[in-house]
């Protein structure tokens, strides 16, 4: 029998905003870490600068956060974030992508900071952070491994966790 070697899963999390997208990665699975901001001046050079950070860091899976309403309902800015992840599946169709619950990433995201220096952009890369740790520690991350190394039990309730 032979044995291939499989290559661990590389997570990338996105808070995307109408005007930045924060940008974390996850290499160990475990914990994330912020990456980045992007600044977003038009749809093509936004997709060209989540797809370098696709391809340099050997990306496999996007988490991007689902700004729900208060009583968990989807509004206009939860549309905005589905539509741009369409965007990016088309640009990328080999990457998986997740939603995960964001309504309180950037609170918590500030308290993190505290009166740190970094402004808005640093404040969009932690609650990206944020964002990806919850989806890493969700029970959904677990069924969606089970996916991507072939396991095809069914996957059951996702809560606040989904896939595109």
């Amino acid at each position: 029998m032979e044995m291939r070697a499989t290559r661990p899963a590389v997570y990338l999390g996105l808070d995307v905003g109408d005007a930045r997208i924060g940008v974390a990665i996850s290499r160990s699975g475990v914990i994330s870490d912020t990456r980045e901001t992007i600044h977003r001046v038009g749809r093509k050079q936004t997709l060209n600068a989540i797809e370098k950070v696709v391809v340099e860091e050997g990306v496999t899976v996007a988490v991007l956060g689902l700004p729900l309403l208060e009583g968990g309902t989807e509004g206009e800015q939860a549309e905005k974030t589905r539509a741009f992840a369409r965007s990016l599946q088309r640009r990328l169709p080999h990457l998986k992508i997740c939603f995960q619950d964001e309504r309180h990433s950037s609170n918590h995201a500030r308290e993190i900071i505290g009166g740190r220096v970094g402004g808005k952009g640093r404040v969009d890369q932690v609650a990206a952070a944020v964002i990806l740790q919850e989806w890493l520690d969700s029970p959904a991350r677990e069924q969606l491994t089970e996916k991507i190394n072939g396991d095809q039990s069914p996957s059951g309730n996702q809560g606040a966790s989904e896939q595109l």
